[in-house]
């Protein structure tokens, strides 16, 4: 009986942790893999578009290729001067579409 009640608080854990992990994101794809990148190998145009956006003068932690089901996205983890932290997802044309 002791058994049942632990695997029973355990699957309730997992259940709690991956609906958390799940709505803490805020896009609209699945990931299947990344692959840490420099930031001089992103796109023209995602350089571009993050040199002209208003996260332009945040520190860059790391910068990701990142296959999803709806194509290749590029991810860029940002720390603000005030210690903020951002992840932006650019596509290929250098649209963002989305962040967390």
């Amino acid at each position: 009986m002791r058994f049942k009640n632990v695997c029973f608080v355990i699957a309730c854990l997992l259940f709690v942790a991956v609906t958390v992990s799940c709505e803490n994101k805020n896009h609209n794809f699945k990931e299947i893999s990344e692959e840490e990148i420099e930031y001089a190998d992103l796109p023209a145009s995602v350089q571009t578009a993050f040199e002209s956006s208003e996260y332009k003068d945040w520190e860059i932690e790391e910068v990701e290729k990142v296959e999803t089901d709806k194509g290749t996205l590029y991810e860029l983890e940002l720390e603000s001067p005030d210690d903020k932290h951002l992840e932006i997802y650019f596509d290929q044309q250098g649209k963002v579409v989305a962040t967390e």
